[in-house]
């Protein structure tokens, strides 16, 4: 097996992010929905981080993947690449990011913040 071969074998996409790249399609309308509360929240000046902790108690995977939509794009990239995820689902990720890039900010503070680096 030759070193390129080698590389792709451990370049496995996890089952989990599989499964919230499928969750994120199939509940995009609720997902949008919840969003939109939030993001109207936020707007308002509310402090929006329980609102957060809220759905991502829910979804964890989901709010993974929303993390990964704003603060690691090159690999969220890669990964739906390598998943040959198809154009419908890579277009409502990518309107999901725009609709929302203004709550980038407050996703992260809350990743960070809970990692101890916040």
């Amino acid at each position: 097996m030759t070193e390129e071969g080698e590389e792709k074998e451990e370049e496995k996409v996890p089952e989990s992010f599989l499964k919230a790249v499928d969750g994120f399609y199939k509940k995009r309308e609720e997902i949008f929905k919840e969003f939109d509360a939030i993001r109207d929240n936020y707007l308002k000046g509310s402090d929006i981080m329980e609102d957060l902790k809220v759905f991502r108690s829910k979804r964890p995977g989901i709010f993974t993947l929303i993390d990964s939509i704003f603060h690691k794009e090159v690999e969220l990239e890669h990964k739906l690449d390598m998943m040959g995820v198809e154009k419908e689902k890579r277009d409502k990720i990518l309107e999901f990011k725009e609709r929302f890039s203004d709550l980038a900010d407050e996703i992260d503070i809350l990743v960070l913040g809970e990692l101890g680096l916040g």
